[in-house]
């Protein structure tokens, strides 16, 4: 109770510093131990935590060769669904920031096999931080809680560049996180490449049965009209034969051009190159990245010194009370005498 009378009179009172600091130096072995003593135990506790090692990678993305599909297509571009204006596909850093931060590409690391056994049996990551070879659904969510402040993701939109880190508990299961991150992240990229390529595909495929019926439409036209005009002999019917022409022309050319785009977009629906170009590759890390003890050390002893002071403080603010009591007596002898 003392130390609480001892607040309550600092802040009803204020602060001498002059007798705080005399506090300080007679309770010097107090201040010392506080000081260095919760340093100690930081540095004791951080032998006891688990240990935990980073790796990580750099990269940039790979979106493939473009594909001019014009106007009517463009509607239908990656770039448009996604939300990132022109372009082949997501181009911005940004949307793969936060792919690296999607539920889906989390849960695929922390179900993945890796060495986690105590003989380096295959185990994923929910069943080693759960203890359970059957994790329940609230041991899996607390897995995904405890990667998420372990993994971090951040994109540089000015050099085109994302970068990621991921923490595990071991040396080898860092960076085959990190290589498990990598992979996920290219199957999450080709995957939403071939699903708008498959709509851009029906898309044109559309259109370019409409512009064939169309054009043999035209066509038909345009041999029903030389039928019946054998000769060519008035300005009407030449300027109706270029007319004619013309519109056959137009619907043919737009149609070839949609039909090389159609081809385009039947080879994209395809593909399966990587859809991500690694500057930084994953590397097995050195040293651990935490617990760091000189952060410890440093954190502790700092909050131990600052409970020192608020100790001298509130000692300081005891012994100031009775001279305090004294003053207003002191002042009615005054005016007594």
């Amino acid at each position: 109770m003392s130390l609480i009378n001892g607040l309550r009179l600092l802040f009803h009172n204020g602060v001498d510093f002059s007798l705080v600091w005399t506090r300080l130096w007679v309770a010097r072995w107090r201040t010392l131990g506080w000081t260095f003593g919760t340093a100690a135990i930081a540095i004791l506790v951080s032998f006891v935590v688990p240990y935990w090692y980073e790796s990580g990678a750099t990269l940039v993305v790979d979106t493939g060769q473009p594909m001019n599909l014009g106007a009517a297509a463009g509607m239908l571009g990656l770039a448009a669904q996604l939300g990132f204006g022109a372009g082949s596909g997501p181009t911005n850093p940004l949307f793969y920031e936060a792919l690296f931060k999607s539920r889906s590409l989390e849960e695929r690391v922390i179900t993945a096999q890796f060495p986690l056994g105590a003989h380096g049996e295959m185990r994923t990551l929910e069943q080693y931080w759960s203890h359970n070879d059957h994790p329940t659904p609230r041991q899996h969510e607390s897995a995904l809680k405890k990667l998420n402040r372990h993994y971090e993701a951040a994109a540089n939109p000015r050099v085109q560049q994302v970068a990621f880190k991921v923490s595990g508990p071991s040396r080898v299961v860092a960076k085959l996180m990190a290589d498990t991150i990598l992979a996920a992240i290219n199957d999450l990229v080709v995957g939403i490449r071939r699903k708008h390529a498959t709509a851009e595909r029906e898309f044109l495929e559309g259109r370019f049965q409409a512009l064939g019926d169309s054009l043999r439409a035209r066509e038909d036209v345009l041999r029903q009209f030389y039928e019946r005009n054998r000769t060519l002999s008035s300005p009407e019917l030449v300027f109706e034969d270029a007319r004619l022409r013309r519109e056959v022309d137009r619907v043919g050319t737009v149609y070839a051009q949609l039909g090389s785009q159609l081809e385009q977009a039947r080879v994209q629906e395809v593909r399966d190159t990587p859809a991500l170009t690694v500057v930084d590759a994953p590397i097995e890390p050195v040293r651990r990245a935490s617990p760091v003890r000189r952060i410890w050390a440093t954190t502790a002893g700092l909050l131990g010194a600052a409970l020192a002071l608020l100790l001298a403080m509130a000692d300081a603010a005891r012994l100031r009370m009775p001279a305090l009591r004294l003053q207003p007596a002191v002042a009615r002898r005054s005016e007594q005498g």
